[in-house]
């Protein structure tokens, strides 16, 4: 994982961020769930004055779908992702060319885990020109 630029970093920059801790005994990140996420806002934090970055993370519900909570990170905690390439390589796999042929994908049986896709779409990464 890649930490961001906290000097290139832009709102509205798509990245990912820790989620859930799964595995406490291991050691750095691995153990960890990330989420993908909008940068809301970056800034300075109050009491640590340590760079800081306000994001929008996606956090799963029931299958193929998602809610959004707001949460504040240190940079450091901020990594870019590949979800935007591996997205557009799964769409393509399966024939996919828009969002409605996606949300009928969606709804055959044999079709889960497909909610971070559906957050990028309706964020308006992909299918978006």
């Amino acid at each position: 994982m890649k930490a961001v630029d906290f000097n290139k970093l832009q709102v509205g920059d798509l990245i990912q961020v820790p989620r859930t801790q799964f595995a406490p005994m291991r050691w750095g990140w691995n153990g960890w769930l990330f989420s993908e996420a909008v940068v809301i806002r970056k800034g300075i934090g109050r009491k640590s004055k340590k760079n800081v970055v306000t994001v929008e993370m996606m956090i799963p519900t029931e299958r193929n779908n998602y809610k959004t909570a707001k949460d504040t990170f240190y940079a450091d905690c901020v990594f870019t992702t590949p979800a935007i390439n591996n997205a557009k390589n799964i769409l393509k796999k399966y024939g996919i060319v828009d969002a409605e042929d996606f949300y009928k994908f969606i709804e055959r049986d044999d079709v889960t885990g497909c909610d971070w896709i559906r957050f990028l779409i309706e964020k308006g990464f992909l299918f978006n020109e």
